[in-house]
Protein backbone atom coordinates (compact mmCIF):
# COMPACT_ATOMS: atom_id res chain seq x y z
CA UNK A 1 0.00 0.00 0.00
CA UNK A 2 1.15 3.19 -0.75
CA UNK A 3 1.14 6.57 1.25
CA UNK A 4 0.85 9.96 0.49
CA UNK A 5 3.59 12.70 0.53
CA UNK A 6 2.22 15.93 -0.03
CA UNK A 7 -0.48 13.60 -2.87
CA UNK A 8 2.18 12.00 -3.96
CA UNK A 9 2.30 8.01 -4.08
CA UNK A 10 5.11 6.75 -2.05
CA UNK A 11 6.63 3.17 -2.94
CA UNK A 12 6.07 0.84 -0.06
CA UNK A 13 9.65 1.04 0.24
CA UNK A 14 10.21 4.37 1.84
CA UNK A 15 8.23 5.74 4.70
CA UNK A 16 7.31 8.90 5.01
CA UNK A 17 7.10 10.10 9.11
CA UNK A 18 5.42 13.92 8.99
CA UNK A 19 7.54 15.58 11.90
CA UNK A 20 5.16 18.76 11.51
CA UNK A 21 2.59 20.00 8.85
CA UNK A 22 5.66 20.96 6.68
CA UNK A 23 8.19 18.54 7.62
CA UNK A 24 8.96 15.27 6.67
CA UNK A 25 11.50 12.17 7.50
CA UNK A 26 11.91 10.24 4.51
CA UNK A 27 13.58 6.18 5.40
CA UNK A 28 13.67 3.18 3.95
CA UNK A 29 11.81 -0.17 5.31
CA UNK A 30 14.59 -2.67 4.00
CA UNK A 31 16.86 -1.33 6.66
CA UNK A 32 15.68 -2.45 10.38
CA UNK A 33 13.80 0.74 12.37
CA UNK A 34 16.41 1.17 14.58
CA UNK A 35 19.06 1.11 11.39
CA UNK A 36 20.83 4.47 11.15
CA UNK A 37 21.57 3.88 7.56
CA UNK A 38 17.62 3.82 6.88
CA UNK A 39 17.01 7.50 7.06
CA UNK A 40 17.15 8.79 3.92
CA UNK A 41 16.48 12.13 3.76
CA UNK A 42 14.48 15.54 6.26
CA UNK A 43 12.38 17.42 3.67
CA UNK A 44 11.33 20.79 5.05
CA UNK A 45 8.46 22.67 2.80
CA UNK A 46 9.22 26.41 2.84
CA UNK A 47 7.53 29.50 1.06
CA UNK A 48 9.47 28.78 -1.79
CA UNK A 49 9.70 24.95 -2.24
CA UNK A 50 11.37 22.02 -0.70
CA UNK A 51 14.67 21.84 1.08
CA UNK A 52 16.05 18.26 1.08
CA UNK A 53 18.74 16.95 3.27
CA UNK A 54 19.96 13.69 1.73
CA UNK A 55 21.75 11.42 3.96
CA UNK A 56 23.88 8.58 3.13
CA UNK A 57 26.64 6.83 5.07
CA UNK A 58 29.41 9.20 5.52
CA UNK A 59 27.59 12.39 3.25
CA UNK A 60 25.33 14.79 2.77
CA UNK A 61 23.57 16.28 0.72
CA UNK A 62 21.12 19.43 0.58
CA UNK A 63 18.80 19.82 -2.43
CA UNK A 64 15.85 22.58 -2.99
CA UNK A 65 13.21 21.29 -4.87
CA UNK A 66 10.31 23.16 -6.70
CA UNK A 67 7.70 20.69 -5.51
CA UNK A 68 7.11 17.35 -3.61
CA UNK A 69 7.23 14.87 -6.81
CA UNK A 70 10.98 16.71 -7.59
CA UNK A 71 11.72 16.76 -3.75
CA UNK A 72 11.23 12.41 -3.59
CA UNK A 73 12.23 12.05 -6.80
CA UNK A 74 15.41 13.30 -5.51
CA UNK A 75 15.58 10.47 -2.34
CA UNK A 76 14.41 8.22 -4.07
CA UNK A 77 17.59 8.97 -6.77
CA UNK A 78 19.76 8.47 -4.28
CA UNK A 79 18.76 5.56 -2.10
CA UNK A 80 20.45 2.51 -1.53
CA UNK A 81 20.45 -0.50 -4.32
CA UNK A 82 19.42 -2.76 -1.62
CA UNK A 83 19.91 -2.87 2.33
CA UNK A 84 23.00 -3.93 3.87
Amino acid sequence: MAVNFEGIAVDDELEVIALSDASWRISDRRFPPASPGGVLAYVERDAYGYDVLLLGQGWTETLWAECPAVALACVQARRPAAAG
